[in-house]
């Protein structure tokens, strides 16, 4: 081998050499490679986050672990049997309902809606009525003080009716609380009013049970001296006594 060769290989030696060192030197001043992770999230008992899905990976970059995965053990419904259970739902619901307007039927066939009337009795100036009047007209037009203090009117019943029971067709009571019409209440008294009160439907016929109840109030009325007045305390008139009397024609 000549000079020329030995200088050219020991050149080349040299440089291969030169690189290697600077390439050590160049690394040793990069900076370290650091991992960084996020916090390790935990729920109330201690159980890593995970995300909804089992295919995403959780917050912290880990995957679902087997005990944190909830399977869930219900059996699986099919559509159909899902259409099944709606449709015999509502066959339920139906027949509820219908049982339930039949119902409300029967008993707006059996008991009919009660429906209360009232009249009232007001003296003609502020001295009120007479105690003793009133008294007076209610034993003469057949009313007897019973129930609650007040005055009863009690029909003649038919053979069916049980003779034991009497029948409170309408009630007659003192205007003002405590509404009572014991003799005490009366006697020596005078009264702001009276209130006269019927409940339809009866136990007789409606239509005669309303005429009387009319025609004994205005009766009353004429006898105490006072103003007959309608539900709405203004002057009961011929109008109010046609519409009274045919709410119940027969």
């Amino acid at each position: 081998m000549n000079i020329t060769s030995l200088l050219i290989t020991l050149a080349g030696i040299i440089f291969i050499v030169a690189l290697y060192i600077i390439s050590r030197i160049s690394q040793s001043k990069l900076p370290s490679k650091q991992t960084t992770r996020l916090p390790n999230l935990k729920d109330e008992n201690g159980n890593r986050f995970t995300s909804l899905l089992d295919d995403i990976p959780a917050r912290d970059g880990s995957t679902p672990q087997p005990d944190n995965i909830v399977q869930n053990t219900e059996p699986e419904t099919t559509q159909a049997e899902e259409t099944g259970d709606v449709i015999d739902e509502d066959k339920k619901k139906t027949a509820i309902e219908e049982k339930q307007g039949e119902e409300q039927e029967d008993n707006s066939i059996t008991q009919p809606e009660k429906q209360q009337h009232i009249l009232f009795i007001t003296p003609r100036d502020e001295k009120g009525l007479d105690g003793r009047l009133v008294q007076q007209a209610l034993k003469t037009n057949g009313l007897v003080l019973g129930d609650m203090d007040i005055y009863h009117y009690f029909p003649v019943m038919d053979d069916s009716f049980p003779e034991t029971e009497k029948y409170s067709l309408f009630r007659i009571a003192n205007g003002v609380s405590p509404w009572t019409l014991k003799p005490e209440d009366l006697l020596n008294k005078n009264l702001a009013g009276l209130s006269i009160v019927i409940i339809t439907p009866t136990k007789i016929n409606d239509s005669e049970a309303i005429a009387l109840f009319i025609s004994l109030s205005e009766k009353i009325c004429k006898q105490v001296g006072g103003i007959l007045k309608n539900p709405q305390q203004q002057l009961f008139t011929a109008k109010d006594k046609k519409y009274l009397l045919h709410l119940y024609k027969n």
